[in-house]
C-alpha cells in the first residue's frame, strides 16, 4: 500500500518578519514556518531596500535573526550585512588596487562583531602605502566604533556615512577611487545548533560564506 504524502505547506502559518528596533520595527517580509519553535532564532537575508524603500539600497544585504515571537509576528535583531560582489566587481578596474581588511571591534555598548572593509585606490601603490592604507582605516574605525553605539554605528554604515568619513580620513595617504565597509558580523554564542537560514518573500540577495572568502582572496 502507498504511503500518503503529507503536503507540511498546508500545516505551516505565515509570520510577519518585523525588522528590528533601529529601523522602527516596521514589518519587511513574511516567512512559513510550523509552529514558533521552528522559528525562533530562525536567520533571515533580505535587501535592505525592502526595510528602506530605497533603490539606492538594492546591492545591500541585511541578515536578521528572529528573537522573540508575539501572535504572528517575528520580532529580529540586526546580525550582520553585506554588500553584493557583482556591484564591488564593478568598483575595481585595471591600475588600481583594491584592498580588503578585516578586524574585529566592540562598541561603545560592548556589542563584539567583525568588519570587513574595501578600499579602492586611485592607481597602483606600493607596499608600504598598502600597509599605512590598512593601518590607518583600521585606528579609525576602532576608534569610530568604540565612541558609538552598536546600532549608531551600523546605520551609519548602511546610509553610507561610516565609508564616507573613513575615505576622508584615508585619502591624505593615498589618492583614492572608493572606501566601503562591505560586511558586519555580529560575534554570536549558542547553546544549541541554530537554525538554517531560508529564503523570505522578495529575498534577492544571497551569498555563502565559502564563496565570498574565496573572491576576496583572488581579489586582493
Amino acid at each position: 500500500m502507498a504511503k500518503k504524502v503529507v503536503d507540511t505547506w498546508k500545516s505551516k502559518s505565515w509570520y510577519a518578519v518585523m525588522a528590528p528596533k533601529v529601523f522602527n520595527e516596521a514589518k519587511v517580509s513574511e516567512v512559513p514556518a510550523l509552529d514558533e519553535e521552528h522559528l525562533m532564532n530562525r536567520v533571515i537575508n533580505i535587501p535592505l531596500k525592502e526595510i528602506t524603500r530605497d533603490l539606492a539600497h538594492m546591492y545591500i544585504s541585511v541578515r536578521l535573526r528572529v528573537t522573540e515571537i508575539k501572535g504572528k509576528s517575528a520580532y529580529t535583531k540586526f546580525i550582520g550585512h553585506s554588500i553584493a560582489r557583482e556591484y564591488l566587481h564593478t568598483l575595481v578596474r585595471s591600475r588600481r588596487d583594491a584592498l580588503y581588511i578585516v578586524f574585529d571591534a566592540v562598541s561603545k555598548d560592548e556589542v563584539e562583531f567583525r568588519v570587513k572593509v574595501l578600499i579602492v585606490t586611485a592607481h597602483n601603490c606600493s607596499s608600504a602605502q598598502k600597509t599605512a592604507l590598512r593601518n590607518k582605516v583600521v585606528d579609525f574605525l576602532k576608534n569610530k566604533i568604540a565612541r558609538e553605539p552598536f546600532g549608531q554605528f551600523i546605520q551609519g554604515v548602511l546610509y553610507g556615512k561610516a565609508s564616507t568619513e573613513a575615505y576622508g580620513a584615508l585619502k591624505k595617504l593615498v589618492p583614492l577611487r572608493r572606501v566601503e565597509v562591505y560586511k558586519t558580523e555580529l560575534k554570536e554564542v549558542f547553546d544549541v545548533a541554530e537554525n538554517q537560514a531560508v529564503p523570505t518573500a522578495g529575498q534577492e540577495v544571497q551569498k555563502t560564506q565559502a564563496a565570498e572568502e574565496t573572491a576576496e582572496a583572488a581579489g586582493e
